[in-house]
């Protein structure tokens, strides 16, 4: 029977408001350095930084010290004892259980490497996102990056926050997905992307990759939006230059190693100085510099400011803004370097950067544009020089080189777009981008645009900028031969070419959809291929979705933390109490235990520890019904007011709690742990066609439980499709009986088919492992009959069955 409270229910704030009113500091944790808790309250055993969150959103560090949630509960029912299930815990009786908001394993990270996601920094591999978080933690199972200001572009076409990049080892099958106009992505097979089959976009769903058919639209946002007014800091760019430059009139390294050879082998400094042509005074200096390591034949030159420019100390004077505006003419000139620039050095001269644009031999216009521009811009004049075969701008500023290096790549292959005008103007994105089309792109009659390049990086940023400007892009990558013949001469190549096209009116035949909100992309095809390797996923502020390859997908979050605060479809709003009202409505309720579930009590231990003390001295029975993912601390800790486990073992292979987060090592563990520390346990194995229901897999289990016990009762359950799990079919009472025979084969006593009333023989009773005499017989949670003694023992041949019984 559900119970209902007049309780004053909480509006639906952020999960962060609740912890701030219903949390106290916890007592399973250890104080680290720097403000860092370690937290055994599960078997993640996270590192918290000061002001962040665990794995299960609801174990928080302030301050140095870990705060946990108290006070509430997110769910309370009192429901037969059976349900939960204890099948040998007080047949008949009922069971008040309260549930708290927590995650129950996190995500299984689902995009391999190299998937381009969109952030404030460009199109980025998922990698290399992972790769700028600085503070890093290192977890048995995972490993979570924290990078610093990045922020990722979401479904409404703003940027959040990322708050988190996740990387784990994965070996499994991906589903590989080829829509048209851009290049094949892969992700794990139940990651979540938004879908549609309706051309309107009224319908956009949230599949599991799986899912998806040709029949599917993936969807683009297609609104975005710009930013206010930038500016460049040169002297905050150059400062991470440290360009060197050679000592004038200092001796080469094949003279400092003669003269301390020589002295080696007692030739005097006025001998040595004759050799030379110095002074013998100079050679007892390089002698005494070279012994105590200090002897440089270059020397570091860094940028210095002098009246708002920018120059190194060995360039000549005039040198750059100290700031430059991120305006238009800038913008043009951003364009144009990286669809006819470069920065070039002049060995044996560590100091001597040119800035060189190379155009085609009609290219004057254009020379005498970027030569103007680098005036407007810079304040500096640049030379226009006409070659055989090309025209020229040069200016042989380092600083300038440098800064243009840094901004925009050196060469063709490391080109990039700037990271300024990922969140410039529109305007400023415009001109940049008209620019970039007039130095290295063509234009069509048709209005037809495109653009090639072989940086990838660049390829995927004009993109992303095209897509903001409103324009649909296609992307492709075509394979070239390494070597070419070039005037007679074999020219090695880059092997890849990316072309970006779109056209700037909606182009007359075409297989996408266009709403007022979205593009939906039609596929070609979709299909799985087996993978073993790294793989990432994000943790982003508010909307929870980013663009991965462009497509919108889902955080992977496990639902009900991520949705029972904000989703009114989850039912859940957590209710303000105390302990005493709990145990006094177990009262009421005539429950005979009080148990703690939903989604993995260990996260809130410390509140449930206040509860079943208070509940045991009531007579209640105490039970906490979990995933198993526990530690001996948590456990420990536990015992003395915990009567009953129950452990949901979801599969025996290691790759499948991989992808739910976990790792069934710590599962098998905490099983043989509660065993030996005489809670009274039973095993829940959840059966799910196609993902654990193989005899192998089955046979496993039930050995398992065997080697610790025999004794342990084990139920296998059938699963249904309902709620937000709609994958696979539901599991035929067949699968059930088989599972339930290899258990007693494997050599359990108590094997128990579940949740499928009338279905499943009488696999749903309990007999006598010795003289197999009916004890209980039950039709799904009912009891019908029950004959234990007081005692615990059969009544037909005295034997003790193991449990909880009176």
């Amino acid at each position: 029977m559900a119970i209902k409270r007049k309780l004053k229910t909480l509006a639906r704030p952020s999960l962060a408001e609740v912890l701030d009113r219903y949390s106290e500091e916890g007592e399973l944790y250890k104080k680290l350095e720097d403000n860092k808790v370690l937290c055994y309250a599960c078997g993640h055993r996270c590192v918290i930084h000061d002001g962040l969150r665990g794995i299960c959103k609801v174990r928080y560090n302030r301050g140095g010290k870990l705060f946990v949630p108290k006070g509430y509960v997110a769910a309370l029912q009192c429901d037969p004892t059976e349900k939960k299930p204890f099948f040998h815990v007080l047949p008949g009786s009922l069971t008040l259980t309260f549930g708290m908001l927590g995650c129950d394993y996190h995500c299984a990270y689902c995009f391999p490497a190299e998937t381009p996601v969109v952030t404030n920094l460009g199109v980025l591999p998922i990698e290399e996102v992972f790769n700028l978080g600085k503070c890093r933690e290192k977890r048995e199972d995972a490993e979570i990056s924290y990078p610093e200001g990045l922020q990722a572009i979401t479904e409404s076409g703003s940027f959040c926050r990322v708050l988190k990049v996740f990387k784990h080892y994965y070996s499994g099958r991906m589903t590989v997905i080829k829509p048209y106009y851009f290049p094949e992505f892969r992700c794990t097979e139940d990651h979540r992307i938004y879908a549609t089959k309706d051309p309107s976009g009224n319908n956009i769903e949230v599949l599991k990759a799986k899912n998806l058919t040709k029949e599917h639209f993936l969807v683009i946002p297609k609104n975005f939006c710009f930013s206010s007014d930038y500016s460049i800091s040169a002297y905050e760019i150059l400062g991470e230059f440290k360009p060197a430059f050679k000592i004038p009139q200092a001796p080469t390294s094949s003279d400092v190693n003669r003269i301390m050879e020589a002295s080696s082998q007692g030739i005097d400094s006025k001998e040595l100085g004759v050799e030379f042509g110095k002074d013998p005074s100079y050679i007892r200096h390089v002698r005494s510099k070279v012994r105590r390591g200090s002897w440089r034949t270059e020397d570091i030159g860094e940028a210095t400011l002098e009246g708002g420019k920018v120059r190194f100390l060995t360039e000549k004077k005039l040198g750059i803004p100290q700031d430059i505006p991120l305006n238009e003419d800038f913008a043009r000139l951003l364009g144009y370097y990286l669809a006819k620039g470069c920065v070039t050095q002049v060995k044996n001269r560590p100091n001597s950067y040119t800035l060189y644009f190379t155009l085609s031999p009609n290219g004057y216009d254009l020379a005498y544009n970027i030569r103007s521009l680098i005036a407007k811009t810079l304040g500096l004049k640049a030379g226009v020089v006409k070659r055989p075969t090309s025209i020229a701008v040069t200016l042989d500023k380092a600083s300038a080189a440098l800064l243009f290096k840094s901004l925009c790549g050196e060469r063709a292959s490391t080109k990039r777009v700037p990271d300024v005008l990922f969140d410039a103007k529109r305007p400023i994105v415009e001109s940049f981008l008209q620019a970039y089309i007039e130095g290295g792109g063509h234009i069509y009659p048709d209005g037809k645009v495109r653009v090639a390049t072989i940086s990838r990086n660049l390829a995927y940023g004009i993109a992303w900028l095209a897509l903001k400007l409103g324009y649909l892009p296609s992307l492709y990558e075509s394979k070239l031969p390494e070597k070419k013949v070039t005037e007679g001469r074999d020219v090695c190549h880059s092997t890849s070419r990316y072309t970006v096209v779109w056209y700037k009116e909606k182009a007359r035949n075409h297989r996408y959809i266009e709403t007022d909100r979205y593009y939906l992309i039609p596929l070609r095809s979709i299909s799985t291929e087996e993978f073993a390797g790294y793989v990432y996923n994000l943790e982003v502020d508010k909307e929870h979705n980013y663009l991965a390859n462009f497509f919108l997908v889902k955080n992977c979050q496990n639902w009900i933390t991520s949705q029972a605060l904000r989703d009114p479809v989850a039912g859940i709003e957590p209710m303000p109490i105390t302990a005493e009202e709990i145990v006094s409505l177990a009262k009421r309720y005539d429950a005979r235990m009080v148990a703690s579930s939903y989604n993995e009590p260990l996260i809130t231990a410390e509140w449930a520890k206040d509860i079943f003390t208070l509940a045991k001295k009531e007579g209640f029975k105490t039970a906490f019904i979990s995933n198993g993912n526990a530690t001996k601390e948590v456990l420990e800790y536990l015992r003395p007011v915990t009567d009953c486990y129950k452990v949901d073992l979801k599969s025996m292979q290691d790759r499948n709690y991989r992808k739910l987060g976990g790792l069934l090592s710590t599962v098998l563990e905490t099983i043989s742990r509660l065993v030996e520390m005489g809670f009274w346990v039973e095993v829940v194995t959840l059966v799910v066609p196609g993902f654990n229901d193989s005899d192998d897999e089955l046979r496993a289990a039930a050995r398992y439980l065997v080697s610790v016990s025999p004794d342990i009762p084990w139920h296998v359950t059938a699963f249904h499709k309902d709620y937000k799990m709609t994958d696979p079919e539901n599991t035929p009472p067949e699968t059930l009986i088989r599972a339930v025979q290899i258990g007693y084969e494997a050599g359990l006593r108590f094997v128990y088919a579940g949740n499928l009333p009338g279905m499943v023989r009488d696999y749903e009773n309990t007999y006598c492992p010795d003289c197999h005499a009916l004890l209980v017989k039950r039709y799904g949670y009912r009891i019908l009959d029950y004959k234990i003694t007081p005692e615990g023992r059969c009544p037909s041949c005295n034997r003790s069955i193991p449990g909880i019984w009176w």
